[in-house]
C-alpha cells in the first residue's frame, strides 16, 4: 500500500472514532464538566461510570477531567482539529492523502463535529452562536496568522453573555482560542472556504 492510500485510510478511521460519532470520545472532548451534567448528557455511558473510569480514566472533583487514555484521546482530537483548522496544514494533509476538499467532505472529522456542535448549541445556548457568528464575520477578512482582540469582539457583542458564550465555544472547539486577549484566524475553523455551507447553516440557526 502506498503512502497516499495509508494516509487516506487513516483519516477515514479517525472520523469513525471522532467526537461526532463516538459518545465516549465526545464526552472526553468537551470535558471538564460537572458530573450531574454528564449524567444528563450521556446516561448510558455514565451508567457504567466505574468501568469507564477504569478504562479511560477521569477524575471527579466538582468537575470531571480526563486522565490517562481519556486525556490522550481528548488531546489527540484537539490536535487533529487544530491541524485541520489551519488552511496550509490542512492543504498539506489532503495532498498527502491524495484528496480534494469535495472528496474529503464525506469523512472530514472536523466538519462532522462542527455540524453536531452547531445543532447542540442552538438548543442549549443560542448566545454562543451569536458570538460565533460575530467572531466569524470579524475574522473572515484576516490571514490565518493574523489576530483579533477579544475586546473588539466584545464591543460588538451587545447583550450576549460574553464569557459564558466564549467558554462554551472553546469547549465545543468552534473557537479553540489559546489567549484570553486575542484570537487568531486559524483558531476559527468556520472561516475556511471548505466550510462556507456551515457558515450558512449557522446563520439559519440564528434566524
Amino acid at each position: 500500500m502506498d503512502m497516499t492510500a495509508s494516509v487516506r485510510n487513516l483519516v477515514k478511521a479517525l472520523q469513525a472514532a471522532g467526537p461526532a460519532y463516538n459518545e465516549i470520545t465526545q464526552m472526553l472532548f468537551i470535558l471538564p464538566r460537572r458530573p450531574v451534567t454528564l449524567l444528563k448528557m450521556y446516561p448510558e455511558v455514565m451508567e457504567s461510570e466505574d468501568e469507564v473510569r477504569e478504562l479511560i480514566g477521569f477524575s471527579a472533583k466538582g468537575f470531571v477531567y480526563p486522565e490517562g487514555l481519556g486525556s490522550f484521546l481528548a488531546e489527540f482530537y484537539h490536535t487533529l482539529f487544530r491541524l485541520l483548522s489551519h488552511p496550509e496544514k490542512r492543504k498539506r494533509l489532503l495532498e498527502l492523502a491524495g484528496l480534494k476538499e469535495e472528496e474529503f467532505k464525506e469523512f472530514d472529522p472536523l466538519r462532522a463535529w462542527i455540524e453536531v456542535s452547531l445543532e447542540s448549541l442552538s438548543k442549549i445556548n443560542k448566545y454562543s452562536l451569536q458570538l460565533l457568528n460575530l467572531t466569524v464575520s470579524k475574522l473572515s477578512c484576516k490571514e490565518p496568522d493574523e489576530s483579533l482582540s477579544w475586546e473588539e469582539v466584545r464591543s460588538g457583542a451587545g447583550g450576549v453573555k460574553f464569557e459564558e458564550a466564549r467558554t462554551l465555544l472553546k469547549r465545543f472547539y468552534l473557537l479553540p482560542y489559546t489567549s484570553d486577549y486575542s484570537i487568531y484566524a486559524y483558531e476559527c475553523p468556520l472561516i475556511l472556504d471548505a466550510y462556507s455551507d456551515l457558515r450558512e447553516k449557522l446563520k439559519e440557526l440564528l434566524r
